[in-house]
């Protein structure tokens, strides 16, 4: 980063003008719920004004700016801890190698799971590709948007070959005797 005296005086500024405010609208936003500690949003918030003033040093930052920069910074950290659910570590007393050990599924479960998987990707290989590939990045969380993007259809064909992809695959899981799927 850029440490010039200049920028670091306007963003001086900027946080006496707008702290108080900056404060106020993570707290609105009800974070903790989420596990986000507000001092990480508001730093957050600090590093994008920066960077937006390294950027354009004569720009005016007005309060909407600074509260669409909050805004932003909330909706990203709600968004990544949505995405990585914490799990809380066993407790201090109870915890050691044994109670880690013991938390993971056993060598049986670990060998099902694989053959399970075998299974499936033997199931989504016999898909005609794009479909295959439609279905594979769904389930690894890919937006419509993203995979029409990736496949090189639009969001509607990439839905459509999503729908047809994952009603196969059902089909066939069924017909191996994985059971029914919600929907």
């Amino acid at each position: 980063m850029n440490f010039d005296p200049a920028l670091r005086a306007r963003l001086h500024q900027l946080l006496a003008d707008y702290g108080a405010r900056v404060r106020g609208l993570i707290d609105s936003h009800g974070i903790a719920q989420y596990g986000i500690d507000p001092a990480d949003i508001e730093q957050e918030v600090r590093i994008r004004l920066w960077r937006a003033l390294e950027r354009d040093r004569n720009a005016a930052f007005h309060a909407s700016y600074v509260h669409r920069t909050v805004l932003s910074a909330v909706i990203d950290a709600v968004r990544a801890a949505n995405a990585r659910p914490a799990e809380p570590l066993p407790e201090a007393e109870s915890a050691g190698a044994e109670a880690l050990v013991a938390a993971g599924p056993g060598p049986e479960r670990l060998a099902g799971g694989t053959q399970e998987f075998s299974r499936v990707a033997a199931c989504m290989a016999g898909l005609p590709a794009r479909r295959r590939e439609a279905v594979a990045l769904h389930l690894q969380g890919f937006s419509l948007r993203e995979i029409g993007g990736a496949v090189g259809v639009s969001e509607e064909a990439a839905r459509k070959l999503l729908d047809r992809g994952m009603q196969t695959l059902r089909e066939r899981l069924a017909a191996q005797g994985f059971g029914d799927f919600d929907e």
